[in-house]
């Protein structure tokens, strides 16, 4: 039997996740658990979208930790004499930084956006606590039961929408996608909130 690949990269991963919440949540009705899947799909359109935003052409310097930085910028430094170097580890911020990172001026990877992505403290706090409760049982589930209120992931799927849309129209995140690519995102961030606003 031959193999099978899946070939993608950063931006269309966004992409499909996005894709994927979508898909997700219109079998909330019928399969109570994809709620699972809705929260991790947004979660990673989001933590994707940001990566995208923050790298540089240098990639991947810009989305990592200090330390992981640093281990980057000595890697490309010592290889330009030394072809035997091994790449270190990339160690990505998680998502709280991530989001600390995109509100600072000049955060994209081209330095580009003066004012840095529009995210209140408010929206902030609720998407952190997205990420350490909700996203973070859900990947490593302790043996509990757990109750959680899913009223509420409607809006936090509009403030992932309009974060990643603020990403895209700034241009540098998706600027190797095509015009096809880049309007199919756009829809389907619009379509993401109307659909999760249907089910809730």
């Amino acid at each position: 039997m031959a193999a099978n690949w899946l070939t993608t990269c950063e931006a269309d991963d966004v992409a499909g996740s996005v894709r994927h919440a979508i898909r997700t949540a219109a079998g909330v009705a019928e399969d109570p658990q994809s709620w699972k899947w809705v929260a991790l799909a947004l979660h990673s359109a989001l933590q994707g979208a940001c990566i995208c935003h923050l790298t540089t052409t240098a990639a991947p310097i810009g989305a990592l930790t200090k330390v992981s930085t640093e281990e980057w910028l000595a890697y490309f430094e010592e290889s330009r004499t030394n072809p035997d170097m091994k790449p270190p580890l990339t160690k990505l911020l998680t998502l709280p930084a991530l989001l600390k990172a995109i509100r600072k001026p000049n955060a994209a990877g081209d330095r580009s956006n003066s004012d840095g992505i529009a995210l209140s403290d408010k929206d902030l706090n609720w998407l952190r606590h997205f990420h350490d409760v909700v996203r973070n049982q859900f990947v490593h589930f302790e043996p509990m039961g757990w109750s959680l209120e899913v009223s509420g992931i409607p809006g936090i799927a509009g403030v992932i929408s309009r974060i990643i849309n603020d990403i895209v129209e700034l241009g540098w995140a998706f600027r190797h996608q095509d015009a096809d690519w880049l309007a199919d995102l756009r829809e389907n961030l619009a379509r993401l909130p109307l659909v999760l606003n249907g089910v809730s």
